[in-house]
């Protein structure tokens, strides 16, 4: 054998050995994750993603209503619009809002005063709105601020129903604003008293008035005028103001019917009464 064979022999040989060696070793493969991995979806932060959003627009939703509200272009008090009610409140509560203002007809309804403030005098600073709780398909967002120097907090409840409605506002001290329409005024048809009763719609003269039973007294709105006037039972079928100063204001009817009688003004000047069904 030469000396080129026989190299060629060891080398074949060497070769040989190297492949049989690596067809017999075992490669270990970790098939663990490290201990930092998570290999399942991160549903924490899909919901919190989904939660943010949905917080961002009702507090939208909220600041585009006193945005429109400040501006004139309020849903409240108007009669000529009832998309834009809608645009804000969910049905039942559009329907509620939106009756008592065609059933008031230009007379104090059952929002007597600034539904997005609780009041009828304002004076706002330090405006700001708070972080909507989102619980499902509800979620309430608070305002506060302070009028003339009192710190007040007005909260709305959303529902979503095609997107973020509002379903009522909470005023200070509890007080829902769908409870004290539904309950005082909600119905054009509660506006008139049956006769036997001093409240409904009266003609005074050549303006009129709407009385509403309030506890011992008697809240008269006057189409001509703001505020609230009380009148208070004093006998027989009359019934008189007291205010805080000049005379008093007098109804005095017919029967226990008040359906006619006569209104003594406190300057002395006498208008006739009739009830307006």
């Amino acid at each position: 054998m030469n000396k080129n064979s026989f190299l060629f022999i060891l080398v074949s040989l060497a070769l040989s050995a190297c492949s049989m060696s690596a067809a017999n070793t075992n490669v270990v493969v970790n098939t663990n994750p490290p201990a930092t991995e998570n290999t399942e979806p991160d549903t924490g932060n899909i919901m919190s993603a989904a939660g943010e959003s949905q917080n961002a627009r009702a507090e939208a939703l909220i600041a585009d209503l006193y945005k429109q509200h400040d501006a004139k272009k309020s849903p409240f008090f108007q009669t000529k619009n009832r998309a834009l009610v809608d645009k804000y409140f969910t049905k039942s509560t559009a329907d509620l809002i939106w009756k008592d203002a065609t059933s008031s007809q230009g007379e104090v309804g059952a929002l007597d005063g600034d539904p997005l403030y609780a009041a009828q005098d304002m004076e706002i600073k330090n405006f700001a709105i708070g972080k909507a709780d989102v619980k499902g398909d509800n979620a309430t967002v608070p305002v506060t601020f302070t009028n003339y120097g009192q710190k007040v907090t007005v909260t709305f409840k959303l529902k979503l129903v095609a997107g973020w409605k509002i379903d009522d506002i909470i005023w200070p001290e509890g007080t829902s604003m769908v409870k004290v329409i539904k309950d005082n005024y909600a119905n054009a048809d509660k506006q008139a008293a049956p006769a036997g009763v001093f409240g409904g719609k009266f003609q005074v003269g050549d303006t009129n008035c709407t009385v509403r039973p309030s506890k011992l007294a008697y809240e008269v709105h006057w189409a001509k005028g703001s505020g609230v006037e009380m009148f208070f039972f004093k006998d027989g079928y009359t019934f008189e103001s007291s205010p805080d100063k000049g005379g008093p204001n007098r109804f005095e009817f017919d029967d226990e019917s008040y359906s006619t009688g006569v209104f003594y003004r406190a300057d002395g000047k006498e208008f006739p009464v009739k009830r307006v069904k």
